[in-house]
């Protein structure tokens, strides 16, 4: 079995997440986003989230506001982890996704078709 992977987050030098799952089926996501709007708003946001596959849970690690200077670092660590702070069950149910999954398969097949040997 393959180690499993994660994320090491720090903000300014300080630790404030290792986040990742020990399973065969996750998504592990950490996001810086900067948003200015013609209004004048802003958003500048650090978040740490992802998707536990086996258990179909929505997952968060951490989140936070950014404000210009500060500094944020990842590093792909492996094991130990944190748990996630939240965990609820994910609003996509999984029938739904294996039938998107499989429109997919089958749009792809028949546009790739010459291509496959």
């Amino acid at each position: 079995m393959d180690k499993k992977l994660g994320l090491k987050i720090k903000v300014n030098g300080n630790l404030v997440t290792k986040a990742g799952l020990d399973t065969d089926d996750y998504v592990l996501i950490g996001n810086v986003t900067l948003t200015e709007r013609h209004n004048g708003s802003k958003d500048f946001t650090l978040n740490v989230s992802g998707m536990d596959g086996e258990q179909n849970d929505d997952l968060y690690w951490y989140g936070t506001e950014l404000k210009a200077g500060d500094a944020i670092t990842f590093e792909v660590i492996e094991a130990p982890f944190d748990e996630p702070k939240m965990r609820t069950k994910s609003a996509i149910d999984q029938e739904v996704m294996i039938k998107n999954k499989l429109e997919k398969y089958y749009h792809l097949k028949e546009r790739l078709k010459d291509h496959i040997k």
